[in-house]
């Protein structure tokens, strides 16, 4: 392991995971929030800012590719990803962008360029979370001029084939092949430019890409993803994987898994960092932290609950009569015989609590919340949790879904970091430019050119 590495992996990684005015459903309605905070650039630079003086890995947007008027108020109206971190890479200086696109409605050789060209302007700190696109409106398809969503199988067939013509069309130039030589008129290498005429079962692409390799070569490649599939595609190709779960063991599970899966294909597990997805709440006191949690979740309608859970499961259960703090056992979802394959991960977390999780708290958990009383509560506290995770090998880093923005993140920033900074388990500054960098992380992918 080179010392780069090394000195990154003894320390606790986070990712700040920018939506809105937060990952709670109500946090548009707080008297404090700013509701149009999804398509302001302004408020979105000073989140990044934030998150930046904070010295964290990077700042992380998810993506919805069909709405309805169920959906989060957070996704309903906001900027595109990539055009938002194209955007914040001409006005930060340090802090990773990463930005979700979709394997199954996307094209590579669009995506690569597009991508490739944020890197460029960042410097070289621009990511790319992968994903296969959940349906949760169960409209996607018809967004794309398809019938039907894809299967979870095939999504990850062609998720595998996506990722791997786009790394083609990023290989397209030897790092050194402009060499821009007026005196003998050549303007690059013709011996360092490839070709990828790639066929596949999904993709055809001729290649070269139009733009050669940024300052870190190639955009970091980040993915979530529990299921089989999921975390085959995590370990082949990903450097940051994000995942959710409730407690050390789960995760300490989780992890060793895919650092196993990911030797199995010939990669250094050193070189993937897991990041487990928690919304902390930082305050003065415990009762405080929870107390401001109460004050938003009374902010959401009982109507917003089931409609949502109504169109989530396509009519196979009837919610009329049910209240939003009726229990998932009441409700009769553990009765439905094959539920959604994205029900999955929900479906974990609320093992064995069928029977006092609320169809309230089920909305949070498959809207994004990610709530962990470890993380709930003074800044020693959620210090002290972050540290014991991370010791006990449950986690390398923490994606930060904050409830309310830009309030937690900036308790969290001011509170929280400089306690590990001063336990040495957080950066005080940065030692490099780029994204990749910030882990530790080679810029030229082993094995290509």
């Amino acid at each position: 392991m080179n010392q780069t590495l090394t000195r990154e992996r003894q320390q606790i990684h986070f990712f700040a995971y920018l939506v809105g005015t937060g990952i709670h459903l109500a946090s548009w309605r707080h008297e404090t929030a700013f509701p149009q905070a999804s398509i302001d650039f302004e408020h979105q630079v000073r989140l990044a800012r934030t998150a930046e003086d904070a010295k964290f890995d990077a700042i992380f947007l998810g993506d919805s590719l069909a709405i309805d008027e169920t959906s989060n108020p957070g996704i309903l109206n906001r900027f595109d990803p990539i055009g938002l971190v194209t955007a914040l890479g001409a006005v930060t200086t340090n802090i990773g962008l990463i930005a979700t696109s979709s394997t199954s409605y996307d094209e590579p050789f669009n995506f690569a360029r597009a991508a490739l060209t944020a890197d460029h302007i960042s410097g070289g700190r621009v990511g790319w979370n992968i994903v296969t696109t959940r349906d949760l409106t169960n409209s996607t398809a018809g967004n794309f001029s398809a019938d039907e969503h894809f299967d979870h199988s095939l999504r990850y067939r062609r998720a595998e084939e996506f990722v791997e013509v786009t790394q083609g069309l990023w290989n397209s130039w030897d790092s050194d092949a402009f060499s821009y030589d007026k005196d003998n008129g050549r303007f690059f290498d013709r011996h360092k430019l490839h070709r990828l005429d790639y066929k596949g079962e999904f993709f055809k692409v001729a290649g070269p890409l139009n733009i050669g390799p940024s300052p870190q070569h190639s955009p970091l490649l980040a993915q979530a993803g529990t299921s089989v599939p999921g975390q085959q595609l995590g370990a082949r190709f990903a450097n940051a994987l994000f995942a959710s779960h409730p407690d050390i063991p789960q995760a300490r599970q989780y992890r060793d898994s895919v650092r196993a899966q990911a030797t199995a294909f010939g990669r250094n597990p050193d070189e993937l960092y897991v990041y487990q997805a928690i919304s902390p709440v930082v305050a003065d006191t415990r009762d405080e932290a929870l107390e401001r949690l109460r004050e938003l979740d009374s902010l959401i309608t009982d109507q917003q609950v089931l409609d949502f859970l109504q169109e989530y499961f396509a009519g196979q259960l009837d919610f009329t009569g049910l209240g939003a703090d009726a229990t998932v056992a009441q409700s009769g979802i553990l009765t439905i015989a094959q539920p959604r394959t994205d029900f999955r991960s929900a479906g974990e977390q609320i093992s064995g609590r069928e029977d006092e999780v609320t169809l309230k708290d089920l909305y949070s958990i498959l809207t994004g919340d990610k709530r962990n009383h470890d993380f709930i509560g003074t800044p020693q506290h959620v210090a002290d949790s972050l540290e014991r995770w991370h010791a006990e090998g449950a986690a390398d880093g923490f994606n930060l879904m904050f409830s309310l923005l830009p309030q937690d993140l900036e308790r969290f920033a001011t509170g929280v970091i400089p306690l590990l900074q001063e336990r040495g388990l957080a950066r005080t500054e940065y030692a490099g430019t780029t994204l990749k960098s910030h882990l530790g992380l080679d810029p030229q992918p082993k094995g290509q050119p």
